[in-house]
């Protein structure tokens, strides 16, 4: 299964798991103030890992998908998106669209 998310209409992520070991899952929990830094450091690289590349293929296959769920608005309705989430399952998707709509907040799970 895969996962990807998008928090601008048009670009794509996958997620990717990543694995830490058990010293950075215990810096991770730490309480301890001179691990502050250290945390926010890890928690950085780990970030930066877990964002994979979407081929052009897949991202015109999660536009299109997007599209068909995305919410119709009114042409004097705001639309902003604020993320959508979607895994891989069995040649379909689910997952959830998180937006605004004349600055309410919709969630739509599919």
């Amino acid at each position: 299964m895969k996962n990807f998310q998008s928090k601008e209409e048009g670009t794509w992520i996958e997620i990717l798991p990543v694995q830490i070991t058990k010293e950075q899952r215990d810096l991770l929990h730490s309480t301890k103030e001179e691990d502050k830094e250290a945390q926010q450091e890890l928690a950085t690289l780990i970030k930066s890992q877990k964002g994979g590349v979407v081929s052009e293929e897949k991202t015109a296959s999660l536009v299109q998908f997007y599209n068909s769920i995305k919410p119709e608005v009114k042409e004097t309705d705001t639309y902003q998106l604020i993320s959508i989430d979607l895994s891989e399952k069995s040649d379909k998707f689910v997952g959830i669209l998180n937006c605004r709509i004349n600055s309410e907040h919709k969630q739509i799970r599919f």
